[in-house]
């Protein structure tokens, strides 16, 4: 018997035209993602090194970043491999020929073609690719999404390694203050005009001092490891500006409407429950017709030809499918629900980090209004009394170390302000707000391919 399953080829001519319009190439994805990141953040890859001479900015170390951390290039590959799941989604089953041939009975050799595909295979190519679609835009957001974090997170590594840099040149000069005093104390107390205890005190100081220049020396290393993990390229102490500077104007509030609408784990959560809403309505043809096959029935016996029409189809006796429309309908409600989780999340993020920003700013404005100037001026008195022999050398050294003090009071305002502006940035940008498990919302992807995929 020769048999040739037929499926509506019309449908499928169509349908494979369409599907080969549909191209992956990453490096467009990939630049689609720049783009996009371009756009929100006004950030670009630059693999240029500071020359000679040139500190490295922090817009400087974002952009060599960008080009250099093989890690978030690995990342943007995400783009194109979603991009490719996208295309492998909207195209239709492809069909199964089975050729059989078995030697005839003196007529020749008999000859049974078989051609078939899976009705829902072709059927509902247009609800799958529908799904693919907004599973391709959740990923690209994602994949922006995590680009762009990966730019504050670097904006913060190159804070974090100016002000380490910043406090250990204070606290070189606590040391070296602390040390001299020590000297003059040894000195005071050779010639017996001052006590044990003081010499004592001047000496605990100055070993205080060498450990706290000590871990500051330490911290200030791993500060820059730390932006070279960032980079991607290691980083000298030379390269680095010697301070931070304070901002040249107020933090900004952000517009809350805004934030949500840029909010790009709000866009990839939104893409996710339509995706789970497709893919819960493909479930319900999908759980009784994944095994269905039609197709025409041609049969050439002794020189004649003979057709008709097949359908196969698997009976539900076992399993009728309804745990996997359950399981469809419980992933769409839970991407409902892990939405509206992160919409309040988000609100919620949104408060805590303008909160954060005016602490931060009040505290900069209060170091730079009252304590700086205190101490100065502390500083400038007990100069002058000591040049009239009204105080000792111990407490001009005091002074000089309460400056000091002072002074990294001032650097760690300055880093918290500078890190609040970059985190008031993000989430302005549609970044990630502290505190919100993004990565929360994508548990809700089904794990394997149902539905006919």
């Amino acid at each position: 018997m020769n048999r040739t399953r037929l499926n509506a080829l019309p449908i499928l001519a169509s349908l494979l035209v369409v599907s080969a319009c549909m191209t992956v190439d990453p490096a467009a994805e990939r630049a689609n993602v720049m783009a996009s990141l371009a756009e929100r953040t006004g950030s670009v890859a630059d693999p240029v090194l500071p020359r000679e001479g040139e500190t490295l900015s922090e817009a400087g170390a974002v952009s060599l970043a960008l080009t250099n951390n093989h890690r978030l290039l690995a990342r943007l590959n995400e783009a194109g491999l979603a991009r490719a799941d996208q295309v492998m989604a909207s195209r239709p089953v492809n069909p199964v020929v089975e050729v059989v041939t078995l030697p005839g009975d003196g007529h020749g050799r008999v000859w049974d073609i078989d051609l078939g595909a899976s009705l829902l295979g072709i059927a509902a190519t247009p609800w799958r690719a529908a799904a693919a679609q907004d599973r391709y835009e959740e990923q690209q957001a994602e994949t922006v999404l995590a680009t762009l974090d990966f730019v504050a997170e670097t904006r913060r590594a190159w804070v974090a390694a100016v002000a380490a840099r910043q406090r250990l040149d204070l606290q070189q000069r606590i040391r070296d203050a602390a040390a001299a005093s020590l000297v003059v104390a040894e000195e005071i107390r050779a010639a017996g005009n001052a006590p044990l205890v003081e010499l004592e005190r001047e000496r605990i100081f100055a070993q205080q001092a060498e450990l706290d220049y000590l871990e500051a020396e330490h911290a200030a290393l791993q500060a820059r490891l730390d932006l070279g993990r960032q980079l991607g390229s290691p980083v000298s102490a030379d390269q680095l500006p010697v301070r931070l500077e304070p901002g040249e104007a107020p933090l900004h509030g952000l517009d809350v409407q805004a934030a949500l609408s840029a909010s790009l784990p709000l866009a990839s959560a939104r893409s996710s429950v339509e995706a789970a809403a497709g893919e819960a309505g493909l479930e319900n043809w999908a759980s009784l017709l994944e095994h269905v096959e039609l197709g025409g029935v041609f049969e050439r016996e002794d020189g004649d030809w003979s057709r008709g029409w097949m359908l196969e189809f698997a009976l539900p006796v076992f399993d009728a499918g309804s745990a996997r429309r359950a399981a469809a309908q419980l992933r769409a409600e839970q991407a409902i629900h892990q939405h509206a989780a992160l919409a309040y999340e988000i609100l919620n993020a949104v408060e805590s980090a303008q909160a954060v920003a005016g602490l931060a700013e009040r505290r900069v404005m209060h170091i730079q209004d009252e304590a700086l100037p205190t101490s100065e001026r502390l500083m400038d008195a007990t100069m002058r009394q000591y040049n009239a022999m009204q105080v000792s050398v111990f407490d001009l050294m005091a002074a000089v170390q309460m400056r000091s003090r002072t002074g990294q009071a001032y650097v760690e305002a300055l880093a918290d302000w500078h890190r609040a502006r970059i985190a008031l940035d993000q989430i302005r940008a549609g970044g990630s707000p502290a505190m919100v498990a993004v990565g929360d919302v994508r548990d809700t992807a089904p794990t394997r391919g149902e539905g006919g995929h």
